[in-house]
């Protein structure tokens, strides 16, 4: 009998990829998406327009579907109240529901790197054993919603599990997000609607993961589940961000001119550098990154 899996946010970046991966595997499961916005990919075979952190809505679509695996990827990059409204009760939504209606269901939730937050580089690389001290309202609203995810395993013994992915980059990447604002200045500037590429700090180092790979290992772990568990995605390297614009920019083949701007500086504490180790999601089903950051580049840029 062919699987149900739900993907919460399928209409974003990461959803989007999911799907289109989980359209390939031999196992191929029915999709069930959810989103507020109503564009789902072609391969979405049920779709929810609903808001995630309704209960009601959350509950009548878990009871409807049975999933037999629940990936939650919807979330949100805001700041302040907004970054706790959303992130934190769509997973209790989202977890309640499952327990009422499908206990036995395995659950991944993407959490971020952002939890591990301020570190040193005697901590680096990071692995998920690193005291989490996030220094943003996203990181922390973050690493709650994946201490609620943990509590379900501890005291519901639900198959919960927690995935740490760090920059996820490839096509479609979130313009707010620094790749992808290079990736979308680069392609108005091909387009010649512009000169300039605007930046904040180049000189920082951080671990860049290929959305595919991302989207591989997130599947692995639903195929072989470890509850109550918190995994990284990343790439185990550090690369600076502006040797990343500079091969974002060769393989457009154009000479911009790079402007810092004030306001994309960050006016709180940074970290200069952060990378991980995947070798816990290594251990236990074998999944390591395949696509190189050059190949990554090509699939932002076409």
């Amino acid at each position: 009998m062919q699987k149900h899996a739900l993907i919460t946010g399928i209409c974003g970046f990461a959803g989007r990829h999911m799907c289109d991966y989980l359209t390939t595997v031999p196992e191929r499961p029915k999709i069930i998406g959810i989103d507020i916005l109503d564009t789902p990919p072609s391969g979405c075979d049920c779709f929810y327009k609903a808001d995630i952190s309704s209960d009601k809505a959350i509950k009548d679509i878990i009871n409807q579907t049975k999933p037999d695996f629940i990936i939650h990827l919807a979330g949100t990059f805001a700041k302040g109240r907004q970054a706790y409204n959303v992130n934190l009760l769509s997973i209790i939504s989202l977890l309640e529901s499952s327990f009422e209606h499908v206990p036995n269901a395995v659950v991944v939730t993407a959490g971020s790197a952002a939890e591990y937050g301020l570190v040193t580089p005697k901590q680096l690389p990071l692995n998920e054993q690193t005291t989490c001290k996030p220094i943003t309202s996203y990181g922390s609203s973050k690493h709650l919603a994946s201490q609620i995810a943990l509590y379900y395993h501890r005291v519901h013994k639900m198959r919960t599990m927690v995935v740490r992915p760090f920059q996820l980059i490839g096509k479609g990447v979130n313009p707010r997000l620094a790749p992808g604002a290079f990736a979308q200045q680069l392609v108005q500037i091909i387009n010649k609607d512009s000169k300039v590429i605007k930046v904040g700090n180049l000189e920082s180092y951080r671990d860049f993961l290929d959305i595919r790979d991302a989207v591989e290992a997130i599947w692995a772990l639903c195929r072989k589940p470890a509850g109550g568990e918190i995994f990284n995605l990343c790439s185990g390297k550090p690369t600076k961000m502006a040797d990343l614009l500079q091969m974002m920019i060769e393989h457009c083949g154009q000479k911009p001119k790079i402007e810092v701007d004030p306001s994309l500086l960050r006016n709180s504490v940074d970290v200069s550098k952060v990378y991980g180790s995947y070798q816990k999601i290594k251990n236990l089903c074998g999944w390591q990154p395949k696509r190189s950051l050059i190949q990554s580049v090509q699939a932002m840029l076409g």
